[in-house]
């Protein structure tokens, strides 16, 4: 717990849930897991139709996606799936359906509780609990798939996932989290101005290392340096917070008093949902396996167990995005969808899907920071952490630099950036209120994302 301190300082507010771990969540989960099923199939559906009408095939170009959600041709290439190719692509749906409620299930009564109990027990703000711990968290998984890549496979960490990651959660969970609050969210100017300002700092590092095409021991440490210094930054601060509400003449008090009423109206908008019976029957068989393996904190017998609950909750997370984004893989395969495509749409979009559910969660119990802090602070692990350990322990252990496809760094480049100033600059411009409208807004972006890179990999742009 010593080494956990690191973090704290200042007497801003901790996060406290302000909702009843009830029906209103299982609700919301009820629905988004059809939704994102759907979600899938439709777009890989829809790649599949192009891949199927396109006069080109896509162009064959070196993956630089991670080992553990790579599919290459012939992995469904099975007895199910070769005579029962209907019977197994509805298997495959309903895994994809399943796993996703399982990672509901495990951020919602699990993950976000022992964040609450963190966040207390540190005297973290809700953003900075968002920004460090949740998105950490949330990320875990793409920091071990990036470890196997290297000590278990001995592939290369590639930088195709980071890319379509980031864009995912700037713009799907931010733009989710205002089409699915009941309430329109009015976030603070500063956790988002800090968080991406940390962001375009990462991206620039980033492009920087890989300029020359090899990660060297040195660049690959200087990735961690400037995590460990965003973490230090962090428990500095309460006093910058406080030191830009000076300058800016914000009434702190005020601000409070806000907040807890919007809390307070995001739970009165949810008090009347419960959950139905086919949903509870659905759940059931998950619930047992997660509460035989995880202590839940929030009982009082486990009230101390918050950071076994913590690790835990990440084990889930990771096996769980494990076989959805595998299944994904396989129905992408069935479809005869290219790997490429599958790699910068279904599959990038997979790995953030534990971010997308916690910060929906978060933000329909009123906060709204910890949501955006989240995405924008994941996007910063993934890339400082996410690749810059990998890189280093693979120096160490090899003795020689990692390779890495540079070949669309510029593209890529303008791509973070340019998504980055986006989503900055809507969010100015609405006055820092997260409305239907700005959620409609971001996955319009997200989706001419996908759209350029569709276009890009049947080489109808060479840019």
């Amino acid at each position: 717990m010593a080494m956990l301190s690191v973090l704290t300082g200042g007497k801003l507010p901790t996060f406290k849930r302000t909702t009843r771990r009830s029906a209103r969540r299982k609700v919301l989960l009820s629905r988004l897991a059809p939704m994102f099923t759907v979600l899938t199939l439709s777009t890989l559906a829809l790649t599949a139709a192009v891949t199927h009408f396109s006069h080109e095939a896509p162009l064959e170009r070196v993956s630089s996606r991670r080992s553990l959600y790579e599919y290459e041709e012939g992995v469904c290439d099975s007895y199910l799936t070769t005579h029962y190719t209907y019977l197994a692509v509805a298997l495959l749906a309903w895994g994809i359906f399943y796993m996703f409620w399982g990672l509901a299930i495990v951020c919602d009564d699990y993950f976000v509780t022992s964040l609450e109990d963190i966040s207390e027990s540190l005297n973290l703000s809700p953003d900075v609990a968002g920004a460090t711990f949740m998105a950490a968290g949330s990320s875990a998984p793409e920091l071990f798939t990036s470890l196997m890549g290297i000590f278990a496979v001995k592939n290369d960490v590639g930088i195709g996932t980071i890319v379509g990651s980031a864009v995912f959660n700037l713009c799907c969970i931010i733009g989710g989290t205002a089409l699915f609050t009941p309430i329109t969210l009015t976030i603070d100017w500063k956790p988002i101005t800090r968080d991406s300002f940390f962001y375009a700092i990462s991206i620039g590092a980033m492009i920087q290392v890989l300029r020359d095409g090899a990660v060297t021991l040195i660049e690959s440490l200087v990735l961690v340096i400037f995590y460990v210094l965003y973490v230090v930054f962090m428990y500095y601060n309460p006093q910058f917070m406080s030191c830009l509400s000076r300058i800016a003449g914000e009434n702190v008090a005020q601000k409070l008093e806000d907040e807890e009423e919007k809390k307070e109206e995001a739970r009165d908008d949810d008090d009347d949902d419960e959950e139905t019976p086919i949903a509870k029957a659905i759940a059931k068989p998950l619930e047992i396996a997660l509460l035989a393996t995880i202590p839940d904190c929030s009982k009082p017998h486990n009230k101390n167990r918050y950071l076994l609950t913590f690790m835990m909750s990440i084990v889930w997370i990771g096996v769980l995005s494990y076989f959805m984004v595998t299944w994904a893989s396989k129905l992408g395969c069935l479809w005869h969808v290219h790997p490429a495509i599958m790699g910068v749409t279904v599959l990038a979009a997979g790995t953030s899907v534990p971010d997308a559910i916690g910060s929906l969660l978060v933000a329909r119990d009123g906060q709204g920071d910890m949501a955006v802090s989240n995405a924008i602070g994941s996007n910063v692990f993934d890339i400082l952490l996410g690749l810059g350990l990998p890189w280093s322990l693979s120096c160490i252990a090899y003795g020689i630099p990692v390779a890495v496809d540079a070949e669309n760094l510029e593209p890529m480049s303008i791509i973070l950036f340019s998504t980055l100033a986006a989503v900055y600059g809507v969010t100015i411009f609405s006055g820092f209120k997260l409305t239907k409208c700005v959620g409609a807004i971001f996955f319009s972006f997200y989706f001419l994302f996908v759209a350029y890179n569709l276009m890009h990999e049947f080489g109808h742009i060479s840019f």
